[in-house]
């Protein structure tokens, strides 16, 4: 008889799918992305690389979240009233902060609700990956899930404290609803305490994968590859990149790529297995090159409702979209919250992973709203801010003085109050910290009439000098200023504004000392003020510079004969 040995059972792949997809989609992906955009970059505007990202990627990767909320019949059964009565509550909400701006109130709760609720989604999407990994080679130990937790949640935050970009911005948000920045010296405290902390936790989550690896465990290498590409991606996103936005869509690129994946493989697996996925689910996630398509082109027509409105000027119909928009964020977010838990055996199975159970239908998860309605109640009842004020403007500066935006805040709110000569400081403070100027056609807009504006304040406060130097920038982006400034001085003295008229008669000649008209206009202007001397001095240069105009001689005459009279 001949001998025969058992054939050892074949191990589950820990991959999702296979070494080279895994790599290219949830792990390494950052290494395409980031030369992609900066390629971008060199073609195109930062702002309209991020319009096109948020549009397509932000809001195109909403749909599939929607398409297995709302197609698959046995999860729409199980949660019907959830997705009834989500988009409605959302909806309203994201109506009533649209409204409450409306009335004029400057803060916008809604803004920073997704905001929050965006970068807690991001890290757990992470999170949900690494589980994915750890299920993959059997570790399935609560206290495995809870440090993968403590990991994303603690690299997450600590980029946002080591960020001034990101901690001014959000520092702005909650200013508007009176809440104080905190103070630089409080900042580099927190800054300490959060690196602390995170090397500690650091050492403990490497100490386990010590203590598994020891104990011949199968290694979590693929989680742990996940974690440093997220983790130092996002901070690269996030500390390394000052603008904020396009950091934003940096990640969201990554964060986009992997959900688009995943989603595809589970709806794929499901159709092909169970039968309460409904029909809907599995006409469109067949195994077909023709139905990715699809899938990707629905993506994209649903991420294209973006730039198909983009020429819309109605402020009700602007409102419209904004609002849709944002609903539709929030719904993304709130729908996985709960439809792909990876401990429950349908996501499991659409996983390729075994085992899990069937949460219960009674939870605790009404009581999750309240960490949504009570902060966002508290904001629409609160009496907020009206415009970014001086003194608010001035105390986030000095929490993150590096930050080009709060010193164009400031400039702003300087101006505002008609403080041109600090608002230009703080402007070109701005410009200084930024020299690519993210914010560069608002600043190129505003900053040289903000100059001429600050030219005319430090000639009423007899800093000539200053007032010249200011007038000569302005006068780079400004073309014929000179000019300009003496028409303004002509429109001043017609309306009986004889002082202010003298100040843009004097910017004209710091700009041009040559220009006889503004001497002419000058000695006219000094005369009705009752100063003969200094208007003589002018006559004369007028007349001077044009010999053959013979009212340029006359006033000149006139006004010799009347100092002469005085004397």
């Amino acid at each position: 008889m001949q001998e025969t040995t058992a054939t050892p059972p074949q191990q589950a792949s820990p991959w999702i799918l296979n070494p080279a997809s895994d790599l290219g989609l949830f792990i390494a992906t950052p290494l395409l992305i980031l030369p992609l955009t900066l390629a971008l970059l060199e073609g195109l505007e930062s702002t309209e690389i991020q319009y096109l990202i948020l549009a397509f990627g932000a809001m195109g990767h909403n749909l599939p979240g929607m398409l297995r909320a709302y197609g698959d019949r046995e999860l729409f059964r199980r949660f019907r009233m959830r997705f009834i009565l989500a988009p409605i509550v959302l909806g309203g909400l994201v109506l009533a902060f649209a409204w409450q701006q409306f009335s004029g109130v400057q803060a916008n709760g809604i803004v920073v609700i997704a905001l929050l609720w965006s970068i807690w989604h991001a890290l757990m999407q992470v999170y949900g990956f690494s589980r994915i990994y750890d299920a993959k080679v059997g570790a399935v130990q609560r206290l495995h899930a809870r440090m993968d937790f403590a990991m994303c949640l603690g690299w997450f935050a600590g980029a946002l404290v080591f960020s001034d970009s990101r901690l001014h911005y959000i520092q702005s948000l909650f200013s508007g609803y009176g809440v104080p920045p905190m103070e630089a010296t409080s900042i580099e405290t927190l800054r300490v305490a959060v690196i602390t902390g995170l090397i500690a936790l650091t050492a403990a989550f490497a100490w386990i994968q010590v203590r598994d690896a020891r104990a011949s465990k199968r290694p979590a290498s693929r989680k742990n590859l996940l974690l440093v590409s997220a983790i130092s991606f996002w901070w690269y996103a996030n500390v390394a990149i000052d603008d904020v936005l396009l950091g934003l869509v940096m990640f969201e690129l990554f964060h986009d790529v992997q959900y688009l994946a995943i989603v595809w493989i589970f709806n794929r697996r499901r159709a092909e297995t169970n039968e309460g996925a409904g029909s809907f689910t599995r006409f469109v996630f067949r195994r077909s090159w023709a139905m990715m398509g699809l899938y990707l082109g629905m993506v994209l027509a649903y991420g294209g409702f973006l730039p198909a409105t983009r020429s819309v000027e109605s402020p009700v119909s602007a409102g419209m979209v904004a609002t849709f928009v944002t609903t539709s964020a929030l719904l993304h977010y709130y729908f996985d919250g709960f439809i792909w838990k990876i401990r429950e055996g349908s996501v499991r199975g659409g996983l390729g992973l075994a085992g899990g159970k069937m949460d219960s239908l009674v939870s605790w998860h009404g009581a999750k709203w309240l960490f949504l309605l009570v902060p966002a109640g508290l904001m629409l009842s609160l009496d907020t801010a009206g415009p970014m004020s001086v003194e608010r403007a001035q105390a986030l500066v000095k929490s993150t003085p590096n930050v080009d935006r709060g010193h164009l805040d400031l400039g702003a709110a300087l101006e505002a109050e008609k403080r041109f000569a600090e608002a230009v400081d703080q402007l070109e403070r701005s410009v200084a910290l930024d020299p690519k100027q993210e914010h560069r056609e608002y600043i190129d807009s505003y900053l040289p009439r903000a100059r001429v504006l600050a030219a005319k304040e430090e000639l009423r406060n007899s800093n000539t000098r200053r007032a010249e130097q200011l007038l000569k920038m302005a006068a780079e982006k400004i073309p014929d200023l000179a000019s300009a400034c003496n028409n303004d001085g002509i429109a001043l003295r017609a309306k009986g504004q004889l002082v202010l008229a003298v100040v843009s008669f004097r910017c004209a000649l710091l700009l041009n000392p040559e220009m006889a008209q503004a001497h002419l206009n000058l000695g006219l202007t000094y005369r009705s003020l009752g100063q003969v001397e200094l208007a003589l001095r002018h006559a004369r240069r007028g007349a001077e510079l044009l010999p053959a105009d013979q009212r340029a001689k006359a006033l000149a005459a006139e006004l010799e004969q009347a100092l002469k009279k005085n004397f």
